[in-house]
């Protein structure tokens, strides 16, 4: 019995101690009393092991009040809820560093989820509110000019095609058109002076004007105000107006007073207000506030720019949209549509009808219109992904923190475990620490959503704003804030209650097997692949961004602004009042610029050797529009001042597509165009006129007068002076106001309209620079605290090479070097997954950047760099410490 412990010493374990805990306990103390009874003897042992047994039953009273609590049947009681909160708290302010930083990184990634969300969860919900939404559909088709053209698809149709299909096309359902105008707004005032309005709304974009259909509003459901829909749009000059509108027209009348009130259109088109619908309030692409009866067409000025009967061509303002029957599936009609296309298409311009989902029509770009605002769907599922790339840096950065510094905790954990803690209740505890912080990091978030919404306007569609108490909102925060504290927190607490007490007292190794840090390398090599994604992403961004800016169009932009010219035919006394002005240079009646959103495309016969017909591209200006934008002339001459269309000049790949080798073997040859034949008088070389996701079309050159309605002038600012130029606008405003005194004066300059072209670009380029920078910020924040932590546990060996001779700068390569080999890992698997991503968002380019190798070996140069500034502060630090301080205790 003498070599054995004391037996009283065991009954007391035995009485305290949780019983799944006791074997393990006793196995530890007794395995230290024959470890003493070696080197003191026996005795010596035996009243250490008393003593190490007392010292746990020190305080039997709050010991016991302890187990009780611990081993109470529900690990989640009030008592141990308040309990793991207070823990939490004293362990997130004991660790602070490392508490800042998880804080910082998961604000980052909640906040930005939380913005994505905003974004993507806005553009996702446009249209999705109206009744029997699945089965509306947009009336579109394919179009095709001759034979010889590719077939496309088309986001309008004939203005002839909607009353036809619906006469023609059985069980097809509910159909309407409606045509898009766009026209200041007259309000009579008996007999004092019209009030006069803007066509749209200042800020919006959206067309507001449309002559419609009465269906229109069997297939959209409005709320009705004032007015009988049955008969609101039967008759001709017809209105129905959006309560906005009304208001804004007519002020506070009453509604009921509004209807029969005059409002004119088009100058002349006078017509009566019929009905008042309420305004929707959620996202929606029909942003129409005034429906112009369509029967108003035909007994109107309208005639003149809606030709109802019109088959052979098609224009962006005519839209239809269908409401199939209960039942029915688009596809069910494709025979249909087929046989009515041969049957009213059987010349050169053939058009097959089709039907495009309701839901597509916020996305689909391929089927363009003059209304909607198109939302690219790729780069919303990219934004989703980026949102979860953050938040797991941001989660990673946790467990690489946490798991670092277990070994701090695993006396704690071992304490815990002997005093009865169940590894249930542990992971309860720790995961407690991990919601807590996941809690303040998502209070700090919603501080932060409203000055981000406001600082990135530029990308953020117009509406969007915030509502803390909306459902799905309150949801989402729920989810990620459930989400982020399991995928932060679950590892790191199965790890700490995996510890083992027996060993973790004695200071010995905690886990089971080791532990080698694989997993906290793998996850650091994973942070810096998602970096370095975004870095290579930024470089080819915006190398392709420069491109564009810096790349010959052509033609000039300098200094040129197009004047909206207005529908009073009085074009040609304005042309010459601007062109007189001395800080203008030259004028020009025109069009469209060489470049922009807006084109025009025909088709032309060349009868050589073979007849070759080709679809190309207009461009109508007068005898000054090829010097104005200083287009070069390959062979030939510009053609003649005229007061009609009598000779053209082409560009370089119309001459080609013609067979002509040389552009002077072009010059006098004949072209027909609109059945009449024009001498080509001149080829010019090619110049962008649509964006770099296009080739360069054959393109033509004339002067049309009916189109040239509007004016270019080429200001003459030498260097873009700011007084210069504010002095030459209000000049020509001047004389804008002489002609039009009552119009608003409106000009756009040719630099902002090419800009225009890449505002889905820009927009891309603006996200993928700041999701580099959240997600580089995160992970060199991560590496800090893990640098930090390093050196702290190498305090030791880092001051016995100091002592031994080792320099400063062998002491920073030590601690540097295992980092920035995970980085160069990184690289080599980020790289191909970056080629492929960018390679495939360079495809939607015809003009474009090569990837080269140097941006991915300038990548891994940064991110090298940024993990060497990074770590070498602490490395630095800590091989400067003064090794007597850290040796002291040896």
């Amino acid at each position: 019995m003498k070599n054995m412990p004391p037996r009283w010493a065991d009954r007391l374990l035995e009485a305290f101690c949780a019983p799944h805990l006791l074997e393990e306990v006793q196995g530890d103390l007794y395995e230290r009393f024959l470890r003493n009874g070696k080197l003191f003897g026996v005795a010596f042992a035996r009243r250490q092991y008393a003593r190490e047994v007392l010292g746990f039953l020190k305080r039997p009273f709050a010991l016991k009040r302890q187990l009780n609590e611990y081993s109470s049947p529900s690990i989640l009681n009030p008592v141990m809820l308040r309990n793991y909160l207070k823990t939490s708290f004293r362990n997130l302010t004991k660790n602070k560093v490392s508490a800042l930083i998880n804080l910082f990184g998961l604000s980052l990634g909640v906040t930005a989820c939380l913005v994505i969300y905003l974004i993507t969860n806005y553009e996702l919900s446009y249209d999705t509110f109206h009744p029997d939404r699945e089965r509306i559909y947009r009336l579109v088709g394919t179009e095709k000019f001759n034979p010889q053209a590719d077939v496309r698809p088309a986001g309008f149709v004939p203005n002839a095609v909607p009353a036809a299909v619906r006469n023609e096309v059985t069980g097809l359902g509910t159909v309407a058109a409606f045509h898009n105008i766009e026209s200041e707004v007259l309000i009579p005032e008996g007999s004092e002076k019209p009030r006069r309005f803007e066509h749209r709304d200042h800020g919006q974009d959206n067309a507001e004007i449309i002559v419609a259909d009465p269906q229109y509003f069997d297939i959209f459901h409005y709320q009705w105000m004032a007015g009988d829909p049955k008969t609101a749009m039967t008759e001709p000059f017809q209105v129905v107006l959006s309560e906005r509108k009304a208001r804004k027209y007519f002020g506070e009348l009453p509604l009921e007073q509004i209807l029969g009130r005059s409002v004119i259109y088009w100058d002349s088109v006078q017509v009566k207000v019929s009905g008042i619908v309420k305004d929707w309030q959620k996202p929606s692409d029909f942003t129409f506030t005034d429906f112009i009866s369509m029967a108003t067409v035909r007994s109107s000025q309208l005639k003149k720019g809606i030709d109802l009967d019109q088959w052979d061509d098609i224009w962006s303002s005519s839209q239809a949209f269908v409401k199939l029957p209960e039942g029915t599936r688009p596809e069910q009609f494709d025979k249909a549509f087929l046989a009515f296309s041969k049957e009213h298409f059987r010349k050169d311009f053939k058009f097959v009808p089709g039907l495009q989902p309701l839901s597509d029509l916020h996305f689909n770009a391929d089927y363009v219109d003059n209304y909607s605002r198109k939302a690219h769907l790729p780069t919303l599922y990219g934004m989703m992904g980026v949102a979860v790339f953050i938040l797991l840096i941001a989660a990673i950065n946790f467990i690489n923190l946490a798991t670092a510094q277990s070994v701090q905790r695993s006396k704690e954990v071992g304490v815990r475990k002997v005093l009865g803690s169940s590894r249930k209740s542990l992971v309860v505890q720790f995961l407690s620490e991990t919601s807590l912080l996941t809690l303040i990091a998502v209070g700090l978030a919603l501080v932060l959503v409203n000055p981000i919404l406001t600082a990135f306007q530029s990308v953020t569609p117009r509406g969007l704003t915030f509502n803390l108490f909306s459902l799905k909102t309150l949801l989402f925060l729920l989810g990620v804030t459930v989400t982020t504290s399991l995928l932060a927190g679950f590892y790191p607490s199965l790890v700490l209650s995996s510890y083992l007490p027996a060993l973790t007292l004695k200071g010995q190794s905690a886990l089971k097997g080791g532990q080698k840090g694989y997993l906290r390398k793998g996850l650091i090599v994973f942070q810096f692949t998602v970096s370095l994604i975004f870095i290579i992403g930024t470089l080819i961004v915006e190398r392709q961004l420069s491109y564009i800016r810096n790349k010959d169009l052509g033609f000039s932009t300098d200094a040129i602004i197009e004047v909206k010219s207005g529908r009073a035919g009085k074009t040609e006394v304005l042309l010459e009042k601007i062109g007189q002005l001395s800080g203008v240079e030259r004028v020009t009646k025109q069009w469209f610029p060489p470049m922009g959103m807006s084109y025009m495309m025909t088709k032309m016969k060349y009868k050589g050797k073979k007849e070759i017909e080709l679809d190309v591209s207009a461009k109508v200006g007068d005898a000054n529009f090829i010097p104005l934008y200083n287009l070069r002339i390959l062979a030939g001459r510009n053609y003649l001042k005229s007061d009609s269309l009598r000779e053209l000049v082409i560009n370089e790949t119309f001459a080609k597509r013609l067979g002509f080798q040389k552009p002077a073997d072009a010059v006098n040859k004949l072209l027909e165009f609109d059945g009449k034949t024009f001498p080509i008088v001149g080829v010019v070389a090619d110049f962008h006129e649509q964006s770099f996701h296009s080739k360069i079309d054959p393109t033509f050159i004339g002067y049309l007068p009916r189109q040239a309605r509007n004016i270019g002038v080429k200001l003459a600012v030498k260097g873009q002076q700011v007084n210069e130029l504010k002095e030459a606008l209000a000049s020509i405003e001047a004389q804008w106001k002489t002609v039009h005194p009552d119009k608003k004066f409106e000009y756009d300059f040719l630099d902002d309209r090419i800009a225009q072209l890449y505002e889905k670009e820009q927009k891309t380029s603006r996200l993928v620079n700041t999701a580099t920078g959240i997600a580089i910020l995160i992970s060199c924040m991560g590496l800090f605290g893990l640098a930090t932590f390093t050196a702290e546990q190498r305090t030791k060996e880092i001051s016995v090479r100091k002592v031994l001779g080792a320099s400063v700068a062998s002491i920073v390569a030590l601690l540097s070097k295992d980092f920035l080999k995970l980085v160069l890992l990184a690289l080599l698997l980020a790289a191909p997954v970056a080629w492929w991503a960018m390679s495939k968002w360079l495809k939607d380019f015809a003009y474009k950047v090569d990837i080269e190798w140097w941006i991915f070996a300038l990548a891994g140069l940064l991110a090298v760099g940024i993990a060497l500034l990074t770590i070498s502060f602490q490395s630095i630090r800590a091989a400067l410490t003064n090794p007597v301080k850290s040796l002291r205790s040896e």
